[in-house]
């Protein structure tokens, strides 16, 4: 049975209303849609020209109702692309380790999955493309993380230019989120509906 969001929050709730909003609103997109809404945002990334032509790409690997980026990430291996994905070593620093052809990625002590303890660092500045999770995302690009600031210290060290694509579904985007001054919205966003770039904020 689908599970029941409630109301979307007015843009001026904190972050602990929006953030039980978006989990249960995702919980129910992912029901809704499943794996065809995950093959949909597969199809949408990698027909995406600065996709297919960035040599450095950096991923997430799915955790609970997150979008399922395995195809995406095969895709881009068996393309050979360098392939990176965060790793939260002991002392809750993430850092950006490469996935390679043939190691299985290993399960962090909370459940989700990463590269192993040796893969290579990769360093954000070398990364073409970054593939950005979120619990949602409004239509400016600001992105509503999950409270422990991993990419509020990733995406700045991007170099310029770089594109950063959050993932979601089309049910997790909002016409406004809640925003903080070191919040660094994404470039790009892609649901099941589509790949788009968001509007400057004005």
């Amino acid at each position: 049975m689908e599970r029941a969001a409630g109301p979307v929050p007015h843009a001026s709730a904190d972050k602990r209303a929006w953030r039980s909003w978006a989990r249960a609103a995702r919980v129910a997109a992912r029901e809704a849609g499943g794996a065809a809404a995950d093959a949909a945002v597969a199809r949408h990334v990698l027909a995406w020209e600065p996709f297919r032509a960035a040599q450095a790409v950096g991923v997430y690997l799915a955790f609970g109702s997150e979008v399922d980026l395995s195809k995406v990430v095969a895709a881009a291996l068996a393309a050979g692309k360098l392939v990176a994905a965060p790793r939260v070593g002991a002392g809750g620093r993430m850092t950006m380790r490469q996935l390679r052809q043939g190691e299985e990625p290993q399960p962090h002590r909370f459940g989700q999955l990463e590269p192993p303890a040796g893969s290579p660092v990769v360093e954000p500045e070398t990364l073409d493309v970054v593939l950005v999770p979120g619990l949602a995302f409004d239509a400016r690009g600001r992105r509503l993380g999950y409270g422990q600031g991993y990419y509020d210290r990733l995406l700045p060290r991007l170099r310029a230019g770089a594109a950063t694509v959050g993932v979601t579904y089309a049910a997790l985007v909002v016409p406004e989120l809640p925003a903080e001054d070191h919040d660094v919205p994404v470039t790009h966003l892609v649901t099941e509906r589509g790949l788009w770039a968001v509007p400057v904020p004005g």
